[in-house]
């Protein structure tokens, strides 16, 4: 049984995420409060009642592709959480929306990895993608316009022409 605190967390938690494709045009610190609304809220909340508000999506086929679906959600829900059991109790609400399938719940899943990154590089001066590529011995690089590719230069000043 949902009661007042439920309801109004869901209500909250619905806005964060459909707003997630707004998020990259507000302020840095409205980014970050942002990051912290969607990690708490959502770890308030228990996979019934975010399922309430936004189903898992209907694709059965993501073992035969290696990718998450319905199935895969599920089990995620029932080995690791539990349906009625509060997702901070066991993991982080941004942990949770990274194992859930939905659309509207990945965009915004997605939208929170940049913005980690984003946080990432002011504390550190690397992104999450170059501090991965420099910690595997990996080379990145990089395109202009024209196709021309060569090495990234991370001391490189990116301009726009």
């Amino acid at each position: 049984m949902r009661n007042s605190i439920d309801i109004d967390t869901q209500r909250h938690v619905y806005w964060l995420i459909k707003n997630a494709s707004h998020v990259h045009k507000w302020s840095w610190e409205d980014r970050k409060t942002w990051l912290e609304c969607v990690n708490c809220l959502t770890g308030c909340l228990t996979p019934s009642l975010f399922n309430q508000i936004f189903p898992i999506k209907k694709d059965y086929n993501g073992q035969k592709w290696g990718i998450k679906d319905y199935f895969s959600t599920k089990n995620y829900i029932e080995e690791e959480i539990g349906w009625d059991e509060r997702i901070n109790n066991h993991t982080s609400g941004l942990e949770f929306l990274f194992d859930y399938w939905n659309d509207d719940v990945r965009y915004a899943a997605v939208e929170a990895m940049h913005l980690i990154s984003n946080i990432h590089q002011r504390q550190t001066g690397e992104s999450l993608m170059e501090k991965f590529a420099r910690d595997n011995g990996i080379q990145l690089y990089v395109s202009d316009q024209d196709g021309n590719i060569e090495p990234y230069n991370p001391n490189s000043k990116l301009t726009e022409e």
